[in-house]
C-alpha cells in the first residue's frame, strides 16, 4: 500500500492529470470550481451528491472511457469527494476487469476516510454501499488547498470521521479532546490533525485490506448512523450522521463505559453535529440496521468504542438493539 502523499499544492493534482494515457472523473461541484485542471484531459464529470452515487454512473463512466478511447493500461484519476472517490473507484475496478488508478480527495472526510484504504462502491436502492469492490488506489495525492473552497457543512462532515479517529486512537483522542474548538474553526492544529488521521486510516486499511478484523473498527458509530442516513433523506452531512451514530451507540452502552470519556464522546460529538437526534420510528431504525452488510446471521452488529484505542464488537439481537436505543434516546 503507498502511502498518501500530503501536500498544500494543487501542482500535485496537476501532474497526476498530465500523466500519459490518464482519464479523469470529477464531480460538477470541482469542475465549476477548476476547470483548468482538466483542460486537454479526458473526462467525465459526475452530478455532486450521494444521488450520483449508483450503478447507472459507474456505466456512464465506464461507457465514456469505451468512447474516449480508454484500454487497459489507461490510469483513471478521481479528483473529488467520497462519492466521486467511491463511484470512480468502482468504475476503475470494473472497467476492462481493472485498471490503476489515482484518487485526489478535494473533500474533508475523502482526505481522512473514505478515500484512504481501496473500498470503492455505490449505493443501490437507497442502501449504502452495497455493491462495491476492494481495489486500492496506486495513489492518494492529498492537496489540502483544496479544502479553501470547502463549505462549512462540508469541513463539518470531515470532522465526525475525525472525532471517530479520535475514540479509535488514543494518541488522537489526546489530541482532539484539546483542540476540538481549534478543529472546528479550521484552526492551526487542523493541519496536524487531517495527518494524524489519514496515517491512522492508512495503517489500519494496511494492517487489514479486507476488513476480516482489525479494520471493522473504523464502522464505529455506522451501524445507527447509517440507518438513521437514510431514513432521514441524507438530509445532514454523513459525518454529521456519523457524530450522532457515535453519540447513540455510546448511549447504548452508557453503563459500561467511563463517565468522563462517555461526556467527552457526547461532547465532542455535539460540536461536529448540532443537529437533535431525528424523530423516527425505533422500529424503522431496528429494520434499517438489520440490512448493514456489517451484520451476522441475523443479528445486529457495533464497534464500540470504549477509550484508550480499545473496541468491543457488540451483537445485539434487533429486539436489544431496539430496546437499548429506545432506552438512550430522550438524552440524544
Amino acid at each position: 500500500m503507498n502511502k498518501a502523499r500530503i501536500t498544500d499544492k494543487i501542482s500535485a493534482a496537476e501532474k497526476a492529470l498530465a500523466g500519459d494515457n490518464v482519464y479523469a472523473v470529477t464531480d460538477a461541484n470541482v469542475f465549476d470550481l477548476y476547470p483548468s485542471l482538466f483542460a486537454g484531459v479526458r473526462h467525465t464529470v459526475i452530478g455532486a451528491g450521494e444521488k450520483y452515487k449508483t450503478l447507472a454512473t459507474v456505466g456512464v463512466i465506464i461507457e465514456d472511457m469505451v468512447e474516449a478511447g480508454c484500454d487497459r493500461q489507461t490510469t483513471l484519476v478521481a479528483v473529488g469527494g467520497g462519492v466521486t472517490g467511491d463511484t470512480a473507484g468502482y468504475a476503475a475496478a470494473s472497467f476492462m476487469r481493472g485498471v490503476k488508478w489515482i484518487n485526489v480527495p478535494t473533500t474533508l472526510l475523502a482526505m481522512v476516510d473514505s478515500g484512504i484504504g481501496g473500498k470503492t462502491g455505490v449505493d443501490v436502492g437507497g442502501y449504502k454501499n452495497v455493491a462495491g469492490a476492494f481495489h486500492m488506489p496506486d495513489g492518494v495525492i492529498v492537496c489540502r488547498d483544496f479544502l479553501r473552497t470547502l463549505p462549512e457543512r462540508e469541513w463539518l462532515c470531515g470532522c465526525g470521521e475525525m472525532v471517530k479517529h479520535a475514540l479509535l486512537d488514543k494518541d488522537i483522542y489526546a489530541e482532539t479532546v484539546k483542540n476540538i474548538d481549534d478543529l472546528l474553526s479550521r484552526g492551526k492544529s487542523a493541519g496536524r490533525l487531517i495527518e494524524m488521521s489519514v496515517r491512522y486510516k492508512e495503517s489500519v486499511t494496511e494492517a487489514d485490506f479486507r476488513e476480516g478484523g482489525l479494520r471493522k473498527r473504523l464502522n464505529a458509530g455506522h451501524t445507527v448512523g447509517h440507518a438513521v442516513e437514510r431514513l432521514d433523506g441524507f438530509r445532514l452531512s454523513h459525518g454529521e450522521y456519523v457524530a450522532l451514530g457515535l453519540r447513540a451507540e455510546a448511549g447504548m452502552f452508557a453503563d459500561e463505559l467511563d463517565k468522563d470519556y462517555y461526556s467527552s464522546v457526547c461532547d465532542m460529538c455535539r460540536k461536529v453535529c448540532r443537529h437533535r437526534f431525528p424523530l423516527l420510528d425505533i422500529a424503522d431504525i431496528t429494520a434499517t440496521a438489520r440490512t448493514d452488510k456489517k451484520n451476522t446471521r441475523g443479528n445486529i452488529v457495533i464497534e464500540l468504542p470504549l477509550g484508550g484505542g480499545r473496541v468491543k464488537e457488540k451483537t445485539l439481537s434487533p429486539e436489544e438493539f431496539e430496546r437499548r436505543l429506545s432506552a438512550c434516546l430522550s438524552a440524544l
